[in-house]
C-alpha cells in the first residue's frame, strides 16, 4: 500500500511542477517576440521550447523517483 500512495504523491507533485515549468517556458517565449525576435523564427523558438520542457520533465522524474523518501507502514 505504501507503495501505491508513493506513486500517488510522485504523480501530483509532477502535475504541479510540469505547470510551473510549462508557464515559465510559455514567459520566455512569449517575451522573446515581445522584445523584438522576428516571426521566421517562432517554429524554431517553439522546437526549443518543447526541447527545454523535455529535458526538464526527464531531469523532475528521474530525482523525484529516486529521492522522493519511502513511506512507511
Amino acid at each position: 500500500m505504501g507503495t501505491f500512495f508513493r506513486a500517488i504523491a510522485i504523480s501530483t507533485e509532477l502535475a504541479v511542477l510540469t505547470v510551473a515549468v510549462y508557464v515559465l517556458l510559455a514567459v520566455v517565449k512569449l517575451a522573446l517576440f515581445d522584445f523584438g525576435l522576428h516571426q521566421k523564427y517562432r517554429s524554431f523558438i517553439e522546437f526549443v521550447v518543447i526541447m527545454l520542457g523535455c529535458l526538464a520533465l526527464v531531469f523532475l522524474v528521474s530525482h523525484l523517483i529516486a529521492f522522493y523518501p519511502r513511506v512507511s507502514p
